[in-house]
């Protein structure tokens, strides 16, 4: 097996933000690893993480003032979501869940996950570039919906045909993760406003480090795609942090400083409380703020 790289560690010193967050603020994209000692990652996993618990979570969320999150299971736990449940337990109604389940899932296990706050599926396309249609439809009788976390035109277009097939609600991670330097014209971007448009899908600001060609904030170039997407359907979006942060290995921005961008992405304060508070309480469940 390849040797793998050890991804940073995010920066512990979360910065007070000056964006006042309403209440129910929710943070619907991060990762949580470890212990690594209590919950093991995947022998194959692509990449090596320094231990960010449901703790450090939990204490970064109260700096930044987030209620509530939904965990987003990452290819380094492989399918094992012992450590999702623990954090379920841990912080009753505080989180939903993500899960990278496997396409031999049972039944009950569905039953389980959902009964404990799992409300979606990922379908990465790092991880497996085929999407299994009958898992989609299998986790969509239970409520479940889609996730899809793919990167550039190419795989944009790949997917195109089958996202828009997916029944009900589908999400797309990180604004679609298409390179800054192509602008909100490219093909790769009109597919996700293709997809925005069917009213089903729903969009994360999140991940502008990903796809920026500059190397640390503000990420101007990446302002024009959150725009865009706002100005296209802002009952359809969703902000997310995207702690801790792996696989970056440019300079790790501060998570104060990431929120703080929704002030030039949405200087309106009711329009912030709808992505913050009000959609991802409609798309995921949680109760009222």
């Amino acid at each position: 097996m390849a040797e793998r790289l050890t991804s940073p560690p995010p920066l512990r010193d979360t910065k007070t933000p000056r964006l006042k967050t309403p209440p129910g603020a929710t943070d619907t994209h991060f990762h949580i690893y470890g212990p690594g000692k209590r919950f093991p990652y995947h022998p194959d996993a692509p990449l090596l993480v320094e231990d960010s618990t449901v703790d450090d979570l939990v204490k970064m969320h109260d700096t930044l003032g987030i209620a509530r999150g939904v965990i987003v299971q990452s290819l380094v736990h492989g399918h094992s979501y012992e450590y999702m449940l623990h954090a379920f337990g841990r912080f009753p109604g505080r989180f939903k869940g993500i899960a990278l389940p496997s396409p031999d899932i049972t039944d009950r296990e569905l039953e389980i996950l959902t009964a404990e706050g799992v409300v979606g599926a990922r379908f990465a396309y790092r991880g497996n570039p085929d999407i299994d249609m009958d898992l989609i439809h299998r986790i969509h009788e239970h409520g479940w919906h889609p996730q899809f976390w793919f990167r550039g035109p190419e795989e944009a277009a790949d997917w195109r045909e089958k996202m828009l097939a997916a029944p009900g609600n589908f999400v797309i991670d990180h604004m679609g993760w298409q390179p800054a330097e192509l602008g909100i014209d490219a093909p790769g971007f009109s597919t996700v406003l293709e997809c925005l448009d069917t009213g089903r899908c729903w969009v994360k600001l999140s991940g502008p480090m990903r796809f920026t060609a500059e190397p640390g904030l503000p990420y101007r170039d990446t302002w024009p795609f959150a725009q865009a997407l706002i100005e296209r359907n802002p009952d359809r979006l969703l902000w997310g942090s995207d702690w801790p942060h792996p696989d970056h290995f440019e300079a790790m921005p501060n998570d104060g400083d990431l929120l703080d961008l929704m002030l030039e992405w949405a200087p309106d304060e009711a329009l912030r409380k709808k992505i913050l508070t009000d959609n991802p309480a409609e798309l995921f469940g949680f109760d009222p703020a």
